[in-house]
């Protein structure tokens, strides 16, 4: 396959030359780069022998397309024809751009690689195009992808002729996302050092993840409440601020053969814009990234003034939560860690916006328009619902906590007098309570009130010490492992669904039970000593937990 694309892009010498590129540098770079992706292991596709994998890349093309074929499910129902077709194009960006900042971001910010290269007689305008050679190569594949079925469809609906221009459309658009996602990538490592860089990069990560699980669940809804046999798009100022709408706009000039002014500059758009944004950023930016990344591998240390010491947030609410050195201890590690580990922020911070799109979800239930289920809501008891919908934040942080990639400092735990390891069990629970489900429920509660008024006040209050237990139900049916212990390749499928159904039968036991009190006035109040009791019990035996009850 590898052969294949260097001779596929030995047709285009003649591009780079004229670039002011040395074509051999690049395509000795490029191969190597492209050796070097058939050894990476993706983790989707790990494996717990760690062989390498031979059809990842397969697999992941396979994947793609079965997505793809989605889409090409709007472009056939759709009546209409722009409409179908700006759906599909932001598709196709918005999916090259996440792929480029989640797969690609390591790949192109990587210095490993400057030690070799830089020393060399290759010109910083030379590496730079070799990265995004490199990089437009995989995500071209990707878009194959994602396009074979859409495709089919433009030549079953539209004929040869348009599918040709679909084409070309298509690599118009991975050409914008690639270049539009690297100018960002520039303009921020302007203004950001490498630390500040990789962390907007990270919740950019995190926010990606949240609006593709939100336009999957929501847009089909509203979709749903849309008069789309009768809608006609209307061309306006801000359509040449969005790639999706100069690419279907470009498509329909040529298809219904308009001339009018809008269409043709919309076509103009969709041709020259892609091109001459790869240009200026090869000619004008790619020296300055090189340069940059030239800095951040140079590892400079920085002479930093003595700081006194001052305690951490943590530091002093530990003392008031955890009742011995060795669960104040476990408290502070996983709370600092939850809020400085990309990756396990990465795994977990999703969950936030999860909540809040299936909150939005269950709000849409029905027929009716936004407008009239907006108002009807404070006529609900969907509050109740958005209260247990938290706990999905606690689930995840419970189920990741375990991994780590530096799990082999785990040994410290063994290296410790500790006789019970539930007192780090506990220290943990009590961290991911603290930094993940109070700030969330905070807001979560903030919004009832707003909505559902003061009355909702002692459900918030009933529903907070319902979910800490269900945290402490749920903790003890689960497999018990220490914090960081474990390597993310071993992960144990055994026992999981028998664990989740016995989890959610607890929780729809928890939540029914409220909603059948919320019913008696003043019964909650009532319960909630009742509640505060069932905690202690449980969690001074979670807190007892030996090491046989351990998995390691």
């Amino acid at each position: 396959m590898n052969t294949f694309l260097l001779k596929f892009l030995d047709l285009f010498r003649w591009l780079y030359r004229r670039l002011g590129i040395d074509y051999e540098q690049l395509r000795s770079i490029v191969g190597i780069k492209l050796t070097m992706d058939n050894r990476r292991q993706l983790v989707a596709y790990r494996r717990k022998n760690n062989e390498e994998p031979g059809n990842a890349f397969m697999m992941t093309l396979l994947i793609y397309g079965f997505f793809g074929a989605f889409v090409a499910l709007s472009l056939y129902f759709i009546p209409s024809f722009v409409l179908s077709l700006i759906v599909f194009f932001s598709y196709i960006i918005v999916m090259v751009a996440m792929t480029l900042i989640t797969d690609f971001s390591s790949i192109l910010l990587d210095t490993s690689d400057n030690t070799i290269i830089l020393p060399r007689p290759v010109s910083g305008q030379t590496l730079f195009a070799a990265r995004l050679t490199h990089i437009l190569l995989y995500l071209g594949q990707l878009a194959i992808g994602l396009t074979i079925f859409p495709a089919l469809v433009v030549i079953i609906k539209y004929g040869f002729l348009l599918f040709a221009v679909f084409l070309l459309a298509v690599a118009l658009s991975v050409l914008t996302a690639v270049f539009v996602t690297n100018a960002f990538y520039l303009l921020v490592m302007q203004f950001a050092s490498e630390e500040k860089l990789k962390n907007i990069i990270n919740y950019f990560q995190i926010l990606m993840a949240v609006l593709i699980m939100g336009g999957y669940q929501i847009l089909p809804r509203i979709m749903e409440r849309m008069d789309i046999a009768s809608y006609e798009f209307e061309i306006t100022w801000w359509s040449f601020l969005l790639p999706p709408v100069w690419m279907a706009g470009a498509l329909e000039t040529i298809h219904y053969k308009l001339t009018d002014l809008s269409h043709i500059a919309l076509t103009i758009c969709a041709l020259v814009l892609p091109i001459l944004g790869a240009y200026l950023v090869n000619k004008y930016l790619s020296p300055i990234f090189t340069k940059k990344l030239g800095t951040m591998g140079a590892g400079t240390e920085r002479v930093e003034k003595p700081k006194t010491e001052k305690q951490s947030y943590s530091d002093k609410i530990s003392v008031w939560l955890t009742t011995n050195p060795f669960e104040q201890g476990a408290f502070n590690l996983i709370y600092k860690i939850l809020g400085r580990d990309r990756k396990i922020k990465l795994k977990i911070y999703p969950a936030f916006g999860y909540v809040l799109i299936f909150g939005v979800i269950f709000a849409m239930q029905g027929k009716k328009d936004i407008v009239a289920t907006w108002h009807n809501l404070p006529n609900t008891q969907y509050h109740l619902m958005l209260i247990y919908l938290a706990f999905m934040i606690l689930q995840v942080a419970v189920y990741e906590v375990p991994y780590s990639d530096d799990f082999k400092a785990s040994w410290v735990y063994f290296s410790a007098p500790l006789d019970k390891p539930g007192e780090i069990l506990s220290g943990t629970l009590k961290a991911i309570f603290v930094r993940l489900f109070i700030p969330g429920y905070t807001v979560i509660s903030a919004l009832i009130l707003f909505i559902w008024g003061s009355r909702a006040g002692v459900d918030i209050l009933f529903g907070f010490f319902n979910n800490f237990l269900m945290l402490l139900i749920f903790a003890m049916i689960n497999t018990r492992h220490l914090p960081l212990s474990m390597a993310p390749n071993v992960r144990s499928q055994s026992g999981n669904i028998a664990r989740s159904l016995l989890t959610f039968l607890l929780i729809g036991i928890l939540g029914f039970g409220h909603y059948l009190l919320a019913r008696i006035p003043f019964m909650q109040l009532g319960i909630i000593p009742v509640q505060l009791g069932i905690i202690f019990l449980l969690l001074r035996a979670y807190k007892r937990t030996d090491w046989n009850q351990l998995t390691l």
